[in-house]
């Protein structure tokens, strides 16, 4: 068969029943991300279960709209891992058992210190005809690159560490081999945040924006995240110096509420670099968010720098014995009050031994709630080191989880905007 060449639309199909549940698939971001980075473009994504029909007609369609295809998942040893077996089928191309891909699985074994491998591992030795085998260095599961009716079709594990670094390592390269640089147009791509602003409402002031930026050829997307909103603008590298313009325009439209720029945007972040910034530590108070927003901080690498810790009081008996609520204020206004989470913020910053101090309380549902008090009703507040006390009242939407998340996320910011416009 002649070599394939000139690729560049790729298609990505992930296998896996458990997708359609309760596992996100993330593999698609990866893709999307290292493929871009190298001027590919990803088409289509298809998710589809592990059932053998519905994965030969996901890979046929995958081949009749692009260049090449990227299967991942379905790799593993048990009965529902049947991507081979499907490619097989589509192609005509047998599957045989590889003494090679046996050693490398039985060798990824031994690393981790198991010597009696089990017999049903030896499924994912079994290789399609043809095919060209693909180095897993972290799992046991080989991937593979087979040529059919002018495609390149590329197996890879669905873990997601395994699919990253195989995709950036082994199909790139190959991808890259047979691109045509002739017909090439590199574009980049930057991220702009916007927070606590409505979709709709950051649609409507950026849409005269968005066109400017559609007649240079750019390709402009709005993503809607919780109590987040991502603009992403992909633009040919020959006006990449509009990115600038850009991110002037919209710190001029939205001030505080522009979080920044980056292939990563992140509400955390944001404060972590503020804080670190200023030399700032900062303490909260959770009542309703049960710790969430503490969580969500100390998912960042070296946050211990600027965060003393969260101090989780959900009842009434504990926001008196840690935070020092006096309980005169807990009979008159309830739980769920401003005074209440003044008085949290101000026992969180003391006790806590920080520069500035946030506090939550609220009614997450679905219980709970009441006419006067609705669920989603929010209070918060931030001590700031000269006394000084911000307040805010919020109503959320949604189930108690979504609640929970947009509420430790607007905590957050909101924590970020006082130290921002205050001279501290």
């Amino acid at each position: 068969m002649a070599e394939i060449k000139y690729i560049k639309h790729v298609n990505l199909v992930c296998v896996g029943s458990e997708l359609f549940y309760h596992v996100s698939n993330t593999n698609v971001h990866t893709a999307t991300r290292i493929l871009e980075m190298h001027d590919f473009c990803l088409n289509y994504n298809v998710i589809v279960p592990d059932d053998l029909e519905k994965i030969i007609k996901s890979v046929k369609f995958c081949m009749d709209n692009g260049d090449a295809i990227i299967i991942s998942g379905g790799l593993g040893p048990t009965f529902d891992d049947i991507t081979r077996e499907a490619v097989s089928e589509l192609t005509g191309k047998n599957l045989s058992f590889s003494e090679s891909a046996w050693e490398d699985i039985k060798e990824r074994f031994r690393t981790r210190g198991i010597e009696n491998i089990p017999e049903k591992n030896r499924k994912q030795a079994m290789m399609l005809e043809g095919a060209t085998k693909l180095t897993n260095t972290i799992g046991t599961a080989p991937g593979m690159m087979v040529e059919y009716k002018d495609r390149v079709i590329f197996l890879l594990p669905g873990v997601p560490k395994e699919f990253e670094e195989m995709l950036q390592f082994q199909v790139i390269p190959e991808l890259l081999r047979r691109k045509n640089d002739r017909v090439s147009k590199s574009f980049v791509r930057m991220g702009f945040g916007i927070v606590g602003e409505p979709e709709a409402v950051v649609e409507e002031k950026t849409d005269k924006l968005r066109k400017e930026i559609e007649s240079q050829g750019g390709i402009w997307t709005i993503l809607a995240l919780p109590y987040l909103i991502e603009l992403w603008l992909k633009i040919p590298q020959s006006k990449k110096n509009v990115f600038c313009d850009v991110e002037e325009q919209l710190k001029e439209i939205f001030g505080v509420s522009f979080l920044g720029t980056g292939s990563s945007i992140s509400i955390p972040e944001s404060l972590f670099n503020l804080l670190k910034e200023k030399n700032l530590t900062c303490c909260f108070a959770e009542s309703c968010t049960g710790g969430l927003a503490g969580h969500l901080i100390t998912e960042i690498p070296g946050s211990s720098e600027i965060f003393n810790g969260s101090i989780v009081a959900y009842s009434n008996k504990m926001k008196k014995k840690f935070l020092k609520v006096p309980k005169t204020i807990l009979r008159k206004y309830g739980a769920v009050s401003e005074q209440t989470a003044i008085a949290m913020a101000k026992g969180a910053r003391k006790y806590g031994k920080s520069d500035v101090s946030l506090a939550i309380t609220g009614i997450a549902g679905p219980s709970g709630g009441s006419v006067e008090k609705p669920v989603g009703l929010v209070y918060m507040a931030v001590a700031l080191k000269n006394n000084h006390i911000i307040s805010k009242k919020f109503q959320f939407s949604g189930q108690r989880s979504v609640i929970k998340m947009r509420t430790a996320l607007a905590g957050i910011d909101l924590l970020r905007r006082v130290i921002q416009e205050t001279k501290l």
